[in-house]
C-alpha cells in the first residue's frame, strides 16, 4: 500500500514537471505593459527614469537579460522585449518584459504558475539593474 502511494506521488511529480515544461506560456503576458501602480503577487514591476540610467539603457538591459542563464528571448521586438527564464530544477517559467514609455524604463518580471516566487524575480531584476548601472 505504501509503495503504491509513493509510486503514485512520483508519477504525479513527473507529470507535473512535464506539464510545467511543455505548457504554453500565456501570450497576453508576453505583451503586457502594466502601469507603475500595478499590484502583483509573485513578481516585480520597476519603473526607472531614463535620465538616471546609462545611455541606450533598454538595449543594454535587453543584452543583459539575454545573457542570463536559462533565459530565452521571445520574439525580436522591443515594445516590449519579452523573455522567459526557467528555474533550474523544475523549469518553472518566469516572464520578463522590458520597454520604454514616457521617459521611463519599465521592467515587469513575474511568475507564470503559483502565487509566490520567493523573491526570485526581484533578485533577478536587481542583478540586471546592477549590471546595467555598472556599465555593462
Amino acid at each position: 500500500m505504501a509503495l503504491r502511494i509513493i509510486l503514485g506521488l512520483v508519477l504525479l511529480l513527473v507529470i507535473a514537471g512535464v506539464w510545467v515544461r511543455l505548457a504554453p506560456l500565456p501570450q497576453g503576458r508576453l505583451t503586457a505593459k502594466p502601469g507603475p501602480a500595478y499590484k502583483l503577487t509573485g513578481g516585480i514591476k520597476l519603473v526607472v527614469p531614463l535620465a538616471d540610467l546609462p545611455e541606450d539603457a533598454l538595449d543594454k538591459l535587453i543584452a543583459i537579460a539575454a545573457a542570463t542563464p536559462r533565459t530565452e528571448r521571445l520574439g525580436e521586438g522591443t515594445d516590449p522585449a519579452a523573455f522567459v527564464t526557467r528555474s533550474k530544477l523544475w523549469a518553472f517559467p518566469d516572464i520578463a518584459t522590458l520597454w520604454v514609455a514616457d521617459g521611463n524604463l519599465h521592467v515587469y518580471s513575474h511568475l507564470v504558475f503559483g502565487k509566490g516566487d520567493m523573491g526570485v524575480n526581484a533578485a533577478k531584476v536587481s542583478r540586471w539593474m546592477e549590471t546595467l548601472e555598472a556599465g555593462a
